[in-house]
């Protein structure tokens, strides 16, 4: 499969699917990863958090420690805009690696950006045979994210999903031990579910299975 991942910001892709993308490139598959903004931001007293250098520099750290190709664009952090120009850098991608699975956020997500991201991703994918969605944190909102389709990952593979995100330093420092947590609480959970010992879970959008 030629896979793309096409995410609002750098660490999305570990959180929501990183698991699977360590499946993915074990089983030989090609995996491409398409983030929109440039992930820098400051927080609300004006403290950077993390700066457009650093998201990049450990971006590219975590793309090297699982193994995808990384694509990087500029858009800002929170206000990238749903226009054409961004759905074709989506549409670009598609059609220069020959895509044909496409992950991206679902479209309850309750934080704008990934919202946005979820947009443009399902209308740039009308040729695209299999389009999935994942959720990258635990807020409530109006929907509930309730997976139909789910990846086993075994013990390495979720030990390279935790350490590919802990190359995300700053934001590590700030919320790791609470993201592990989380995460390994649901893919336990969503294991349990389906008589594994770890699984991730995403929304369908379409699948074509060829039997």
């Amino acid at each position: 499969m030629n896979v793309l991942i096409v995410a609002a910001h750098h660490d999305d892709l570990e959180l929501g699917c990183g698991g699977t993308v360590a499946k993915l490139l074990d089983g030989g598959h090609q995996v491409i990863s398409l983030i929109m903004t440039h992930s820098g931001y400051r927080a609300p007293d004006g403290a950077s958090v993390r700066t457009k250098d650093a998201a990049k520099k450990e971006a590219e750290s975590a793309a090297r420690s699982l193994g995808y190709k990384l694509i990087c664009s500029d858009e800002d952090t929170f206000d990238v805009p749903v226009n054409d120009s961004n759905i074709c850098k989506i549409l670009d991608a598609i059609h220069k690696y020959k895509i044909d699975t496409l992950f991206t956020h679902w479209h309850g997500d309750t934080h704008p950006p990934h919202r946005r991201i979820n947009t443009m991703a399902l209308h740039a994918c009308r040729q695209v045979p299999r389009v999935l969605g994942f959720a990258v944190n635990w807020y409530m909102g109006e929907q509930t994210f309730s997976p139909r389709l789910f990846v086993s990952i075994d013990d390495s593979q979720w030990e390279r999903k935790i350490g590919a995100l802990q190359c995300y330093e700053s934001e590590f420092r700030r919320a790791g031990p609470k993201w592990v947590e989380y995460l390994n609480h649901q893919a336990l959970n969503y294991g349990t579910a389906i008589g594994v010992k770890r699984a991730e879970g995403f929304t369908v959008y379409k699948h074509l299975w060829e039997v």
